[in-house]
């Protein structure tokens, strides 16, 4: 038994790392016909990013809606993978002819921080809200 073996049996690993679980909760809905909302509740990085991106696809291509809202307002932290999904549902939504836009949440630094400083403020019309993104 090597020095390791303890910590592994105690942690629960026999060898390797659990994938990481997912800790975003995501809601479609449509608030009036032609637009679909994707609203993301939690904190996205590498194991909810491929989550939103899936989930986005599927809604572009079963609802084939005119406009599509990814709505962030409820997103505590906004990594990396996660910028990366929102590129990937823009290019999916380019490719798919619909229209995407994103909604920050009032205030919300946790996304609007990141969204400004990769330049994603260029590539998606954000709003503070839904309701503004839904008038616009």
């Amino acid at each position: 038994m090597t020095a390791a073996e303890p910590a592994r049996r105690r942690l629960g690993h026999a060898g390797s790392w659990p994938e990481p679980t997912s800790r975003v909760s995501l809601r479609e809905h449509t608030p009036r016909p032609g637009v679909t909302v994707l609203e993301v509740i939690g904190d996205v990085d590498l194991a909810e990013a491929d989550a939103i991106r899936v989930r986005m696809s599927q809604m572009l291509h079963q609802t084939r809606p005119e406009r599509a809202v990814l709505d962030l307002s409820g997103v505590g932290f906004l990594g990396s993978h996660g910028l990366t999904a929102v590129v990937r549902s823009s290019r999916a939504a380019g490719e798919a002819g619909v229209r995407l836009d994103g909604v920050t949440g009032p205030g919300n630094r946790a996304v609007i921080r990141p969204v400004r400083m990769t330049g994603l403020d260029r590539l998606i019309a954000w709003y503070p809200d839904l309701d503004t993104a839904l008038a616009a």
